[in-house]
């Protein structure tokens, strides 16, 4: 049986969907250039394999390609390294035939064992090249161990996954940024250092990383794509989203994320200044470690839940570009249980279950913000600061704590932190991306000892029944309400800014983008 291949967006709805996010439209398309991308933090590796940070991915998008790629703004997939693919009648075999005549940047060449080579490298925790990380997106995010039971090489140019089981969103998993196609030659030259020297198939070459300063990229002259318009890509670090909004007025970057919420609404008035909002596939949460006192009590994690005036928090700090989150996916995907309806701001609540919890007196606690702006806590210490405002009057009194990006990470998987603020960008519009990521699996920040819903998270990921699945995600947020393993913040309508000059940029709800796409009308 062979997949249709989607279409994805038409002429038209592109065109709408410019418009609706007001990306500047003109008729001739200028070529040549630097443009420049200002964001709040260094990547944490160049490996996308090992990564889950937005910094990172943000780099390997334009250097490296998947096999199959998202179409446009939408999450339709099309034909990438891989220019079709058939899936046999029980779901359990799928065969990908493959472009010929790419090359890596390196000047070797991308055949079907550079496909296997780095399917090996993720799978097998013997294979020497499986260094760098964790691998956290092929564990934990696509849960592929599960899943996958061999992948062979047919001919130069045709793969061959056989599965263990079926699994619903697999084909939406190839195309998460962390299954890029790298370069086996150039790993294996410098395996412990590669995550600083990429080198990919994508239409921009690394040419260098100053780390806390910039990453820099050149146009690759013999991209199998679409090839770049602009010359060289820099992206720039800049810590302070203030800073960072004043050195894209003073015209020093060409575009910036993390934009505070006062100043992207104060961009949409300024004629040189051009907005665009990445549609909303996110969602802002508090985690919480339950194999340690307190919040090994579902009563005091429910009183969190109710000390934190969240509609009010929205209102203050979106300022429009978000809204509560009742659940721990958007109310757009599948599964989304529109008969849960969050918990409510009522102090004496939250007092009254510290108090059946054995803490008539409240608690003191470490409350741990990340350093930089995300998509979805554009100011994170703002956010920390209103949240331990409202945990203090209900008597939760916390310590407000941060480190360096990397570290806050690695530090938030194990975890060795009582309560912290994080979030995610849905990688692929499944949600099975978002609830078995969450909690699939024990680990990677996820301390829920919940047997039934893991089985019922992995029952949903291996149908291919949306039926079936829709009701089995209900039954998976209905107990997420009632147990608060972690609480759900908001989901936002990312603003990006850019100058009015920046022509092509198509914000895309996993906030993977490509500046190939990009030209500038200077």
């Amino acid at each position: 049986m062979k997949r249709r291949q989607s279409l994805g967006l038409g002429t038209a709805a592109l065109l709408a969907a410019q418009l609706a996010n007001r990306i500047p439209v003109a008729f001739a398309r200028g070529e040549g250039g630097t443009f420049v991308f200002g964001t709040a933090g260094d990547p944490v590796k160049l490996d996308p394999a090992v990564v889950t940070d937005g910094q990172s991915f943000k780099t390997c998008d334009q250097v490296y390609d998947t096999l199959i790629a998202f179409d446009g703004s939408t999450t339709e997939l099309k034909p990438a390294l891989a220019r079709s693919w058939d899936v046999s009648a029980d779901g359990l075999t799928y065969t990908m035939k493959l472009r010929q005549g790419v090359r890596f940047h390196d000047g070797t060449a991308f055949d079907a064992m550079a496909v296997k080579w780095n399917f090996d490298r993720w799978s097998d925790d013997k294979n020497p090249n499986h260094v760098g990380g964790d691998f956290e997106y092929y564990t934990d995010v696509a849960g592929w161990p599960d899943v996958i039971k061999s992948v062979d090489v047919v001919d130069d140019y045709t793969v061959k996954f056989s599965l263990k089981i079926p699994q619903g969103p697999f084909l939406l998993n190839m195309a998460l940024p962390s299954f890029v196609i790298i370069s086996p030659a150039s790993f294996e030259l410098d395996r412990e250092n590669a995550f600083k020297n990429p080198v990919g198939t994508g239409p921009f070459k690394f040419v260098e990383w100053v780390p806390g300063d910039k990453v820099v990229l050149e146009k690759f002259a013999n991209y199998w794509g679409e090839e770049a318009s602009v010359d060289q890509v820099i992206i720039r670090t800049i810590p302070d989203n203030a800073a960072r909004f004043l050195a894209l007025k003073a015209g020093s970057i060409d575009m910036m994320d993390g934009v505070n919420t006062d100043d992207a609404v104060a961009a949409r008035k300024d004629r040189s200044l051009s907005v665009l909002v990445r549609p909303p596939l996110n969602i802002a949460y508090l985690n919480f470690n339950q194999n340690e006192k307190p919040f090994n009590d579902v009563r005091v994690r429910q009183a969190v839940a109710y000390a934190i005036n969240r509609p009010g928090i929205v209102e203050a700090l979106y300022k429009g570009f978000g809204k509560v989150a009742t659940q721990m996916i958007p109310d757009n995907l599948l599964g989304y249980n529109s008969e849960l309806k969050g918990y409510s701001y009522n102090v004496e609540q939250a007092k009254k279950l510290l108090a059946e919890a054995g803490y008539p007196n409240g608690i003191s606690t470490e409350f741990w913000y990340m350093p930089v702006s995300r998509p979805y806590f554009p100011n994170p210490k703002q956010f920390a600061e209103a949240f331990a405002a409202d945990l203090g009057k209900a008597g939760i009194k916390v310590e407000l704590k941060s480190k360096d990006w990397g570290a806050y990470l690695a530090d938030a998987r194990v975890p060795k932190f009582p309560i912290w603020m994080l979030g995610w960008t849905g990688d692929n519009g499944d949600t099975d991306n978002f609830l078995f990521t969450f909690f699939g699996s024990v680990g990677s920040g996820n301390t829920w000892k919940n047997d039934d819903a893991r089985k019922l998270l992995a029952k949903a990921q291996a149908s291919v029944d949306m039926i079936e699945r829709d009701t089995l995600y209900q039954q998976v947020n209905a107990m997420i309400e009632k147990e608060v393993p972690r609480l759900p913040i908001a989901h936002t309508n990312v603003p990006l800014v850019a100058r009015a000059y920046v022509k092509g940029y198509l914000p895309h709800p996993t906030g993977s983008e490509h500046y190939n796409m990009v030209w500038l009308d200077k």
